[in-house]
This record gives structure tokens, sequence and C-alpha cells, in this order.
């Protein structure tokens, strides 16, 4: 028995135009959990992906922008976001003990997710806009 967890994003299921590397990258990491899951079932081990949105970090000040620069505005809006690390650590914890499978964290994380389960269209929409669902600057 035992438990993975994989950390993603908001980015596995809202794709944007800014960031096509990070969306990518995430996707991988959600379905690389979903694989893993099926594959170590019948060992009763269980496997959960955590999909934060915009979590209060000092990523986007260390990140490195292309074209662009929103490193401004990402610091700002993170700083005001208000939504500290330990809550999402929180969600894991309650993820290994349900064994949930996908996480989506915060409410943009929740909405998105939502979206892109009823709207995959939709969300090839707001991936060309540039923006995640409730950020119409920043990916998530």
């Amino acid at each position: 028995g035992g438990h993975l967890v994989n950390v993603a994003s908001l980015a596995a299921f809202a794709p944007t135009r800014l960031l096509p590397a990070y969306s990518t990258s995430k996707a991988a990491v959600k379905t690389l959990g979903d694989c893993l899951r099926a594959e170590l079932a019948g060992h009763g081990i269980g496997v959960s992906v955590i999909c934060p949105g915009f979590v209060s970090t000092p990523i986007a000040g260390n990140a490195t922008y292309r074209g662009v620069d929103l490193r401004e505005e990402a610091v700002r809006r993170l700083a005001r976001r208000a939504y500290p690390p330990e809550r999402v650590a929180a969600h894991i914890l309650r993820a290994v003990h349900r064994n949930q499978t996908v996480v989506a964290v915060n409410p943009e994380g929740k909405i998105g997710y939502a979206l892109s389960r009823i709207s995959p269209g939709l969300m090839r929409v707001v991936a060309r806009w540039g923006g995640a669902p409730g950020n119409p600057r920043i990916g998530g």
C-alpha cells in the first residue's frame, strides 16, 4: 500500500498561450498521475494529483518571462492573493486520506477544472485569449 501525490497546477486543464511550456508540463503531470493511479491500483497504492490555482509563493518573482513582461503584475497579484501554501498542504493531506484522484484547489482551480470538464471548447478560447478563468493576463 501507500499513496503518491503529484502537484500540478490549474494550468493542467486551463492552458494559456502566455505559458505554453508550463501548461504542457502541468498537463503531463496530471496525465502521469492518471496513468500511475491505473497502474498501481491493484497494489493498493493510491495516486492523487493536486491542481492549485494561484498560491502566495515567490514563484512569480523568480520566474523567467519571455515576450511581454508580466513579472511586476504577477508579483502584485500573488501578493494580494493571500492563499498560503499551508492551505494547499491541507488539501493534499485530505486527498491522501480520501484517496482522491484530482483535487482542484482554491476558487480559480475549481472553476477551471469544472469548465474544462463541462466545456473544453471554452477552455480553448480562454487559452487563445491568454489568461486563466478569473485572471485575464496571467496563466495559472
